[in-house]
Order: structure tokens, then C-alpha cells, then sequence
């Protein structure tokens, strides 16, 4: 018995933004000046300066760049840490970067926007989140997936459109590929 991928599903897993294309060599350009920026983490090790990416985060953040890559919650008491709309500052060293266009450019208002990066091999805990999340592809491979606890699967291309996906249903996220996946996300704050 094969399971439907959730583009034949619709819209309680997956919501394409109509009329709404952003230009993919673009955002490629703007990761890489990201990445050209982005300063060494607190604890002064290269390895760790591409984990935890954020493009927005809460006024008077200690750490502009990475504030948005924490976790809404403790995962030891499942307490809430923040609220998504407490991301509400770009970070101002990224605003003549396409990704600030983009952050314009929404029609809902984003909480933490992050780039997440899934290495070949990596895959997430099945999970659940408190709001939905928007993906767009920088980079991808067709074996790096997000994966619904119902057994379907849903691929997000490098075709510029913004995919927001039910995340408040149990999910998880792998790369079976020989690449890197690596999205911009973003999280619906409303």
C-alpha cells in the first residue's frame, strides 16, 4: 500500500502562499553573505559558527545572530521559553540582503526566521511545534524530506515559493541525501 505525498493531501498538512515567487539564485546569494558575516559563537569555535542561524530575534538579544536558533521550549519541563512574536527585530547587519526583502515581502508576521541546515544522514525526533512553519529551499537533494507521523512525506523544491507546513502535527525532518538540505524557515507568530 503506498502512501499519497502530501501535495495530493491538501491543506490541513500544506499551504503554498499563491501568487508569491521569490527569485532561488537570490537567496542562494543571500545565505552566502550570511555565512561570509556570520561572527564565531561564544564559545570561539569555528565548528559551531554555522549552528543555531537565526535572521530575526528579540529586542536587546544578547546574541543577534543565533537568538532565533533556541527552542520555543525546555525540553527537560516542556515549559515555554518564549513567544514567536517576540521575534520582532531583523537583525540590522542582514538588511541589504535579500532575505530582509523577503521578510518584507510576507503576508503574515514572522517570529523566529532561521536558516537550518540538515547534513546528510541527520534526521529530527518525531515532534510537534506551537505554530506552523514556513519553509523555502535554499539547497536541497530529492531524499531530504519532512516526514508526518500519518506516513506522509513532502520534499520542499528550490522553486522560490514559500511552503507552510502543519507543524503543529507530529512531525520530523530527515536527509537521506548526499548533500546538505538547508531552508529557510520561518514561524508563523499570528
Amino acid at each position: 500500500m503506498s502512501v499519497d505525498t502530501l501535495t495530493s493531501v491538501g491543506p490541513e498538512l500544506l499551504e503554498l502562499i499563491p501568487g508569491l515567487q521569490f527569485d532561488h539564485a537570490e537567496l542562494v546569494k543571500a545565505h552566502q553573505q550570511y555565512i561570509e558575516r556570520v561572527p564565531l559563537p561564544p564559545s570561539g569555535k569555528e565548528e559551531d559558527r554555522l549552528r543555531r542561524l537565526g535572521l530575526t530575534h528579540r529586542v536587546g538579544a544578547e546574541e543577534p545572530w543565533r537568538d532565533a536558533g533556541n527552542g520555543q521550549f525546555n525540553q527537560e519541563t516542556g515549559e515555554k521559553n518564549f513567544e514567536e512574536s517576540d521575534f520582532c527585530v531583523f537583525n540590522e547587519e542582514l538588511r541589504d540582503t535579500y532575505f530582509y526583502e523577503i521578510y518584507k515581502s510576507l503576508p503574515f508576521r514572522p517570529g523566529r526566521m532561521r536558516l537550518v541546515t540538515l547534513h546528510p544522514g541527520e534526521i529530527y525526533h518525531m515532534h510537534t511545534d506551537h505554530s506552523r512553519v514556513a519553509h523555502m529551499a535554499i539547497q536541497t537533494n530529492e531524499d531530504s524530506r519532512l516526514l508526518f507521523r500519518s506516513g506522509h512525506t513532502y520534499h520542499v523544491p528550490t522553486d522560490g515559493r514559500i511552503h507552510i507546513l502543519n507543524t503543529m502535527r507530529y512531525h520530523s525532518a530527515y536527509n537521506a541525501g548526499a548533500t546538505d538540505r538547508i531552508h529557510l524557515t520561518m514561524t508563523l507568530a499570528d
